[in-house]
């Protein structure tokens, strides 16, 4: 096909893009078989965006030509300019965020912060976004799906020369990681979406579309390289498969565990094949070099079904016990080689993946035993369950990349489920410690469990644990309500104080009107705090009459301020009247302090300076306040009672919840507690010590109170057990009374930790 002529004047600008490119991989850290790769996927990419744009600016005129209106004729036009100015830019930025992504795999790993969020901060996806998310990920999975194979291969291979951990779906080749580099390009440019749409169905076209030969060609450029070239080859053969047996403990009809029977053998060397890889180095620091010597060249093979056969007659070995370990399992298996050899002259030895089997669940284990986070009650139990693990396992190799595994399911549920136990609780009174105890004795019993046995037993053990979990749940509910509104009454009267405390410092007043205000007006104020809040009309009116009502109380100076006072004297009764009854205050208390202010103003404006007078229109108004007023005729207070005055020195009320103050230095909470406590969230499991030298209990943060500060723990049954402000808390992560329990999946959380110990060991040796 001819070379078509709108793209030669490009050459020069992939030319000058490449240029960081490959300045950048003079420096790489990269080892040397991905800087090959590296180098291909810049190409590619380079290339296939080329093609986008070509095709791109292609689209827009046609699009342009077809336009129903000249606006939208225009906009075509004007994002046809844009692009044609951004486009190097683009495939500048494009290419230079793929080769950083691709340097992060080797450098060392950071721990990411949690900055926290408010509530208030976030908003609804507007309409444009989603659709532009859909069709990106709807493009992204149709990749994805169709590489799956090549792109776990790759990732495996990638996992045993760098220093981070990637998966198939983070790997920096991977679609959805393209796919985001090209939209953090484009997306300063100011584009309609349907201009949007149009260029990512040409990404699609242009770039995704042929990408599957870069994948092919990234596995064949490592293997050539020496980087697990069998691994293609493994991950086409299927796991053992085992002779189905008559008995209640079969296995499927396919013979092997029907949880992951239709999956391809790349699944397992996913996690088996780099673990692998990384093996040998452990085995030398361990000493456990029995196994691996018997895999021998001139040795015999036991297949996988012989050793399942083998681990199902232990148990008869070891009845009464609690728990098989697997390192014992494997001087038994030890044993057994060696007496096969006396008895036939022949050496035998395992599978090469059995053994590495055997060794991954020994370390899995070590680490689940060790884990400080589980409860001793707990680890006795998963301790009972090495033996049942080991044969699904071994029958079926992809538990370790098949997240959904049962067996798999139901270890993490055993510690979910358990994450709040205590210590010093008695198993034997717990129900749920009942059920777990029968479950692991029924996987005891079975000489080959299968899937639908794990798949049944995580079934029953979720529904006993939701139905705990409703319980506790409806518990939760009524302890946060109690709180919330515990708070909310602290908050308005704090709000409340700080506010009274303010308009009454310094000043002398009647005795009277500072009880009216201390006894009776703060709580038309603390309801209206309460119902519509501190930023509503309601909190700003009765604040405002409590001002009006201290205006009131200055003397008067003219004719005009006597006529205008009587006028807000009325005012304000009506709106005292009208605050009280809002409350329901008793009748006679209402009519008691109406009828000691209404008093209070005649004094105060009888003792007005003699030139002052008071004229027909005004005295009229002050004759008829009461009638007026919503109050009936009460005997009004002695004038003796009203005009006794008090000078306010000190705050008058006090403001409840106030956090004592740091006084020195050493009283502030470390930056590493404050980091801490912002990444707190209601959820969390904590392990906490009420007082010194007491024994920790384990206890959920179910509620942040955010008028107060305030944080609400419980226990499993939702019982409130402790509560601290913000500061109490970061003192008691500084004193180290309280730590956070890590509630991330069991079995991940000790597969991600055994590779990484792997990981670190194998960089330490070279």
């Amino acid at each position: 096909m001819a070379q078509d002529p709108k793209v030669v004047p490009i050459k020069p600008m992939i030319d000058k893009t490449a240029a960081p490119a490959s300045e950048s991989a003079q420096q790489s850290s990269l080892p040397y078989p991905m800087q090959a790769v590296r180098k291909r996927a810049l190409g590619f990419f380079k290339v296939s965006l080329s093609r986008l744009f070509d095709n791109t600016d292609d689209s827009l005129f046609e699009l342009a030509g077809r336009a129903a209106t000249n606006a939208e004729q225009n906009l075509y036009f004007d994002t046809l300019r844009n692009i044609r100015l951004e486009r190097e830019r683009i495939i500048s930025d494009c290419c230079n965020g793929l080769a950083q992504r691709l340097e992060k795999l080797n450098l060392p790993v950071t721990p990411e912060t949690f900055a926290g969020y408010h509530l208030d901060t976030l908003s609804l996806v507007q309409p444009d976004e989603l659709e532009q998310t859909v069709a990106v990920e709807s493009m992204v999975k149709r990749v994805a799906e169709r590489n799956d194979e090549p792109l776990a291969q790759l990732a495996t291979r990638i996992n045993s020369m760098v220093k981070r951990q990637v998966e198939a779906g983070d790997n920096p080749l991977a679609p959805a990681v393209l796919a985001d580099i090209f939209i953090d390009a484009v997306t300063p440019l100011d584009m309609d979406i349907r201009v949007r749409l149009i260029m990512f169905k040409l990404f699609e076209r242009y770039v995704f579309n042929p990408v599957d030969e870069l994948y092919q060609q990234a596995n064949e450029l490592l293997a050539e390289a020496g980087v697990l070239p069998d691994l293609g080859a493994a991950g086409r053969r299927r796991s053992v498969v085992r002779p189905s047996r008559g008995d209640s403990g079969a296995v499927g009809g396919e013979g092997r565990l029907t949880g992951a029977s239709r999956e391809e053998g790349i699944a397992e060397h996913q996690v088996l094949g780099l673990f692998s890889s990384l093996l040998g180095k452990w085995r030398e620091a361990s000493g456990d070099a029995a196994m691996s010597l018997l895999d021998a060249s001139s040795a015999r093979s036991i297949a996988s079904d012989e050793l399942l056969d083998l681990l199902a007659d232990m148990p008869m070995q070891t009845q009464g016990q609690s728990g098989q370990t697997v390192a014992a399992l494997r001087g038994q298996i030890q044993q057994h080689l060696q007496h096969r050899q006396q008895m036939t002259g022949h050496r035998h030895s395992l599978e090469r993946g059995d053994d590495d089997v055997i060794s991954l669940v020994s370390m899995l284990f070590d680490f689940i035993l060790d884990d400080p986070q589980l409860p001793v009650a707990l680890k006795a139990l998963i301790a009972r369950m090495q033996l049942p693990i080991l044969r699904v396992a071994i029958s079926d190799k992809a538990m370790f990349s098949h997240s959904g595994h049962p067996a798999r399911r139901l270890l993490n549920e055993l510690a979910r489920a358990a994450m709040g136990w205590n210590d010093q609780d008695d198993p034997g009174r717990d129900q749920l410690y009942a059920v777990l105890e029968g479950q692991v004795q029924r996987l005891l019993e079975e000489a080959h469990p299968t899937a639908e046995l794990f798949a049944g037993l995580h079934a029953e053990l979720s529904e006993r644990v939701q139905q705990e979990q409703r319980r506790a749940e409806r518990i939760e509910q009524r302890t946060c309500d109690t709180e919330e509104g515990r708070a909310r009454l602290e908050a308005a009267r704090a709000a409340v104080a700080a506010e009274m405390n303010t308009m009454l410092l310094g000043k002398t007043l009647p005795v009277f009107v500072v009880d009216l205000l201390r006894n009776g007006w703060t709580q038309v104020m603390q309801a209206a705090w309460l119902r519509e809040g501190s930023e509503s009309d309601a909190w700003r009116s009765v604040c405002e009459v409590a001002r009006r009502l201290l205006d009131s109380m200055t003397p008067l100076r003219t004719e005009a301020d006597r006529e205008l006072r009587v006028r807000l004297n009325a005012a304000l009764l009506t709106a005292l009247a009208k605050g009280f009854e809002r409350i329901g205050m008793d009748l006679a208390e209402r009519e008691r302090l109406l009828d000691g202010m209404q008093e209070l103003q005649r004094v105060l404006l009888a003792a007005a300076p003699s030139d002052v007078r008071v004229s027909d229109v005004a005295a009229e108004t002050l004759d008829d306040m009461a009638a007026g007023s919503e109050v009936g005729p009460a005997e009004p207070p002695a004038v003796s009672q009203v005009l006794q005055e008090v000078t306010i020195e000190a705050p008058l009320l006090e403001v409840p919840g106030q956090a004592a103050q740091a006084q020195t230095v050493e009283d502030l909470p470390s930056t590493a507690a404050q980091h801490w406590l912002t990444g707190l969230r209601a959820g969390s499991w904590f392990e906490l010590t009420l007082e010194q030298g007491e024994p920790p209990i384990r206890c959920k943060l179910v509620a942040i109170i955010s008028f107060s500060g305030k944080h609400v723990f419980v226990n499993r049954t939702g019982i409130k057990v402790a509560e601290y402000l913000s500061d109490d808390l970061t003192r008691l992560f500084d004193r180290g009374l309280i730590r956070q329990l890590d509630d991330n999946l069991l079995f991940d959380r000790a597969l991600q930790s055994v590779i990484g110990n792997l990981r670190s060991l194998h960089e330490q040796r070279h």
